[in-house]
């Protein structure tokens, strides 16, 4: 399904139940993956002894274990999405936050978004940019390489590319046609004085109003 689709959804989930949910902000995500550590990933593990892209691990094989025990990746998953409880959960019992699927953000992309607030001072609830095309992605899925899957890295949509075969036109707003390994997941905010739930807007409406 698209970015879009899943704010849709964000919507209805929030109509039925009278509560509040959308996608988490970047920041949000990354708060929740991390469950208060500080390392590449919030158990022991250097990206460099996970990744099979390095020549040293192409000739005597990448190390699977532990990023195995939390995550369905490129080396474990068979090319394939799994129940999201069948690996461990991070320390905060949040299950499948590095890998299976990668996951939308509400923000809009930007490659310099955390360049924009003063080094060493701490920022409450950081925001993308207000403006873009392109939507934050995070963690990583059944298709990518164990040092893609460190808590840090960050991916975005692209809409072009993941539309490139879609037969309709205009291009679907629902589904990508060339992308199988982006989801997401909710969060629902416990104070209703939160400021805002952001409307999806379907990239038709937003190509209009850019012109």
């Amino acid at each position: 399904m698209t970015h879009y689709s899943a704010m849709v959804y964000c919507e209805w989930l929030s109509s039925v139940t009278g509560k509040r949910y959308r996608l988490p902000t970047e920041a949000e995500w990354e708060y929740a993956c991390r469950a208060g550590t500080r390392t590449p990933y919030f158990f022991p593990g250097d990206p460099s002894s996970f990744t099979a892209q390095s020549w040293w691990n192409r000739l005597v094989g990448a190390k699977t274990n532990p990023l195995s025990e939390y995550s369905w990746y490129q080396a474990d998953s068979n090319r394939r999405t799994h129940p999201p409880t069948s690996v461990k959960p991070n320390p905060w019992g949040l299950y499948n936050m590095l890998g299976n699927v990668k996951e939308f953000c509400l923000d809009l992309y930007d490659a310099r978004a955390y360049a924009q607030y003063p080094a060493g001072e701490e920022v409450e609830d950081p925001r993308g940019p207000e403006s873009g095309k392109e939507h934050a992605v995070r963690g990583g899925s059944f298709k990518s390489d164990g040092a893609d899957l460190r808590i840090a890295a960050r991916d975005h949509t692209r809409t072009d590319a993941w539309l490139m075969t879609d037969p309709q036109s205009p291009k679907s707003i629902w589904w990508y046609s060339d992308c199988n390994d982006v989801g997401f997941r909710v969060v629902r905010e416990l104070d209703s004085d939160k400021p805002f739930l952001p409307k999806a807007k379907p990239k038709v409406e937003e190509e209009e109003v850019a012109q």
